[in-house]
């Protein structure tokens, strides 16, 4: 595909491996990557997607270094690109998988939020939304996607308070729904999604759908306005402030 995303197929299954080393950091380029693998695969007929990363580092989130230097029109177009990709995995007509291979805060807890089915490596990583303590506030979206799996109370306790969470609680409190080996996160994932597709496919898809029919009516009435209020929030004093401390601290 190009050097940012690997696409590996097994069947009807296409896995997207993002792999923009050293951690998998989310700029422009590795999104629209991704927004293109997962448009290629669907158009080659995939009747799966996995969405995975490298050994220990699912990925850091945003792409603070730079994301720092752009103006208010480039942040603007970053972030309607990042909802949309939010919005391409939520509302994809098959389902999407993610093979979480490590860490995986912020902006890469996002994308696994909008997936199908979450399957993760055991070992001593953490996965969350810690926006709050970045300075950031969590959008409505991003709540109701993370409160339909974990549960309102759950939720507003870790994004409130800016937590990451070890990989056991996350499974513990239904984020994250299998923990494997790391070795086996993406066979597993492939064996899940093969074991899923062979079910009648018209029945399956859209009850996967009809489950989900609240949070991607909320994405159709609300995503076109959030790179907008996004990038206004990321130009405020208390953000650039606390993204610089970060950006120092790299």
């Amino acid at each position: 595909m190009n050097d940012l995303v690997k696409i590996n197929w097994s069947d009807s299954i296409a896995e997207i491996q993002m792999d923009r080393k050293p951690v998998n950091a989310l700029n422009q380029e590795l999104i629209q990557s991704i927004h293109n693998a997962i448009d290629s695969s669907t158009e080659q007929g995939a009747k799966g997607l996995i969405l995975s990363g490298n050994e220990g580092i699912f990925s850091a989130g945003l792409d603070v270094k730079s994301l720092i230097t752009l103006s208010e029109t480039e942040i603007s177009d970053f972030f309607h690109l990042f909802w949309g990709l939010m919005g391409k995995i939520s509302k994809s007509p098959i389902p999407v998988v993610a093979a979480i291979t490590g860490h995986s805060p912020a902006g890469g807890a996002v994308l696994t939020t909008f997936c199908d089915y979450r399957i993760a490596a055991k070992g001593d990583f953490k996965i969350g939304m810690n926006e709050v303590f970045v300075g950031l506030s969590v959008p409505k979206i991003i709540f109701k996607a993370f409160a339909r799996l974990v549960g309102e109370n759950h939720a507003n306790i870790l994004m409130m308070q800016g937590k990451l969470m070890k990989f056991d609680f996350a499974h513990d409190i239904g984020f994250i729904n299998e923990l494997v080996d790391m070795d086996q996160v993406v066979p597993r994932s492939f064996e899940w999604l093969d074991q899923l597709v062979s079910l009648p496919t018209i029945a399956m898809n859209s009850t996967r759908m009809n489950a989900k029919a609240d949070l991607n009516d909320l994405i159709d009435k609300d995503l076109s306005m959030m790179g907008d209020n996004f990038a206004d929030n990321w130009f405020s004093d208390e953000v650039q402030i606390r993204m610089k401390e970060i950006v120092k601290s790299l």
